[in-house]
């Protein structure tokens, strides 16, 4: 894997769909506590931080594969088609310092320079938005290790640091 802004959105939803695929499709409605967003929710908007922080550095209206669909199946679709899209897209070889870029967060009006606006607010993001799907995966009993949230880290099955 290469540095490049592209790649790190690339592998961060191919390891969304690891996680995912290992979700019981009955756990997708589950919130970590009240008032917080669904793992369901979680994970569509991880998907669409991917192609808001992207698109935008190629001068292209932001794309959403998001699905008004419930469900297991419509997470997945939408991992999918985001990064079927996102494969298709040229390379961003240079972040540049002079552009400003714009999004809203929240009720708050995001303008930021490209390299701000891609690792001070998309990427922690769309991370925040993972680790909420495997937090509340892991709350419900779903066996995840911490290699399928980064693809890097393996554990013995029973291992345990605790």
């Amino acid at each position: 894997m290469d540095g490049s802004i592209k790649n790190l959105f690339q592998h961060y939803l191919s390891q969304l769909e690891v996680i995912v695929a290992k979700i019981p499709p009955e756990k997708f409605s589950l919130t970590l506590s009240k008032g917080m967003f669904t793992l369901e929710m979680n994970a569509k908007i991880a998907a669409n931080f991917a192609l808001r922080g992207y698109c935008p550095l190629l001068k292209q209206s932001v794309v959403s594969f998001f699905r008004d669909e419930l469900g297991k199946e419509a997470v997945q679709a939408q991992l999918s088609e985001t990064i079927k899209y996102l494969n298709e897209l040229p390379e961003v070889k240079q972040l540049d310092d002079t552009k400003r870029l714009k999004d809203k967060a929240g009720f708050s009006e995001v303008d930021l320079s490209q390299p701000a606006f891609i690792y001070h607010y998309i990427v922690p993001n769309m991370l925040f938005h993972i680790s909420m799907v495997y937090a509340i995966a892991r709350a419900n009993g779903v066996d995840l290790s911490k290699g399928d949230y980064d693809g890097i880290h393996s554990y013995p099955k029973e291992f345990s640091f605790v």
